[in-house]
């Protein structure tokens, strides 16, 4: 009798590996999937930003490609730039509140008020005058920060993380390039 019950609980233990081992394969594999998806979805954001501020070497302006680390400086004022940029850190913070208490009204209006900021223009700089890759993000910053706005009006909590986690992205996407060190 004992015999029988280890010998059960083997094959329950068999049976659950039979099982659930596909389950996480599976699931591995959808997981690649959206990931991939993302991906595609970010690059062809950035295509989309690069349509709507066509900035083209051919067209006579003068992008500056790099920073001279010398003397050029992304801004103007530093204290000024870190003063805005603490604005948007604030909406971000809210906006991340009101998407934890699925605050529809609340989302809207946060969202609206980053895509209604501008990093590029806390400069003080013109477009000209930055680096191209800057110029982008801060495209890809306001059109995103208007996705987010979009899906709260969808009120679909699914799509509201995806937004928000590709706005998030390019947040991060600027500091890790831009956001000076020490």
């Amino acid at each position: 009798m004992n015999e029988d019950k280890s010998t059960k609980g083997f094959w329950i233990i068999f049976a659950m590996i039979l099982i659930l081992l596909p389950l996480f394969m599976f699931s591995r594999e959808a997981k690649r999937k959206r990931d991939k998806k993302a991906k595609e979805e970010i690059v062809r954001q950035k295509e989309n930003a690069s349509e709507l501020i066509p900035i083209d070497k051919d067209e006579g302006m003068n992008i500056v490609e790099e920073k001279d680390d010398d003397n050029e400086s992304l801004y103007t004022s530093a204290s000024k730039f870190r003063m805005h940029m603490k604005s948007l850190s604030d909406y971000d913070d809210e906006l991340a509140i009101s998407i934890e208490r699925q605050s529809w009204d609340d989302i809207g209006k946060y969202a609206m008020l980053l895509k209604n900021t501008s990093p590029l223009l806390f400069t003080g700089k013109g477009k000209t005058e930055l680096p191209k890759e800057f110029v982008m993000l801060d495209a890809l910053f306001h059109f995103q920060s208007l996705a987010v706005a979009e899906a709260s009006q969808s009120r679909e909590m699914v799509k509201m993380n995806i937004e928000y986690e590709k706005l998030q992205k390019t947040c991060d996407d600027c500091h890790e390039r831009f956001k000076e060190k020490g």
